[in-house]
């Protein structure tokens, strides 16, 4: 992921790693973000740890050190840091409160997709169910692509779609060198039409776990499901690759509707409350940025 973060337009990774005679103790990898160019840069940058820092048996002075030259090494323009747990943090949510990270509320869902394909398909909703089996009946196809072309038009569906929901973007110039950063680790999945890519999604996987990463489609398209017939498929190739668990990420916060939360809730998905940890570097810009996001949201 640190070679993702380099090679992506207006992301710059950090990392630190703690040995102990050779033995890694400790790891931290950060993304620092920033959107809309050099003048937006001090009201855009934010540092996002995704699954850490990871601390073997959440040692403090191993924590300590990793979160010192974090935050030594950190821009003195990041408004915030985030971390943005993948399991419990419980283990270690004192050491973020002293180094100055506070929990909010937020919401992940994953999936067990150890269980039987009928187990799966009987998690489903029923509304999923018929959109699937309507995409069947169109003549929808599912298909792995590992070509340049083909991934080529997954980042084009993804770039659309992330502009049709007003969402920045900072990873589109980078799926065509995921092949060789990140190997077996990352997956394409693709659904088409009468031959005509209509979906696709990417995936990250590793050890058990498959990750929901990107995902597009082509709205001139959307009534023959296409969105729900991927996930499906990709389940499915989940469960036949032998993974245990598809991580369907946020949820967002509890006690806030959230549609993208009841979206995924309907595939049958758990509902886990891991939190994010933030660090507000300048608090002030912090505020008027998360004022000016509900005013879009709203809008």
């Amino acid at each position: 992921m640190y070679e993702v973060y380099c090679h992506t337009k207006n992301n710059m990774p950090i990392a630190f790693a703690v040995e102990d005679k050779g033995q890694l103790q400790g790891l931290v990898l950060a993304d620092v973000i920033t959107n809309g160019g050099k003048l937006m840069k001090p009201f855009t940058a934010r540092s996002i740890i995704n699954g850490g820092p990871l601390v073997l048996d959440g040692r403090k002075e191993v924590f300590d050190l990793l979160m010192s030259e974090y935050t030594k090494s950190l821009p003195c323009y990041v408004v915030y840091s985030e971390i943005r747990p993948v399991y419990d943090f419980k283990h270690i949510e004192d050491l973020l409160k002293k180094s100055g990270f506070g929990r909010v509320g937020h919401y992940n869902l994953s999936l067990d997709v150890s269980q039987n394909e009928q187990t799966l398909w009987n998690g489903l909703h029923k509304e999923r169910r018929r959109n699937i089996n309507h995409a069947i009946k169109e003549g929808l196809v599912f298909r792995e692509v590992f070509e340049d072309e083909e991934i080529g038009q997954i980042s084009k569906l993804i770039s659309k779609t992330y502009k049709r929901k007003q969402v920045p973007m900072s990873q589109e110039n980078i799926f065509f060198q995921l092949k060789d950063i990140m190997g077996k680790y990352t997956h394409f999945f693709a659904a088409y039409y009468q031959d005509k890519m209509i979906a696709g999604q990417v995936r990250l996987c590793f050890g058990d776990l498959v990750y929901a990463w990107y995902a597009g489609s082509d709205e001139d398209y959307f009534k023959l499901r296409p969105n729900d017939f991927l996930m499906w498929n990709v389940i499915l190739w989940s469960h036949e690759k032998g993974y245990s668990i598809f991580d369907f990420g946020g949820g967002g916060e509890p006690g806030v509707q959230y549609g993208v939360r009841d979206y995924k809730l309907k595939y049958g998905c758990n509902l886990e409350e891991y939190g994010r940890f933030i660090h507000k570097h300048h608090p002030i810009i912090y505020s008027l940025g998360k004022l000016y996001a509900k005013k879009v949201i709203k809008r």
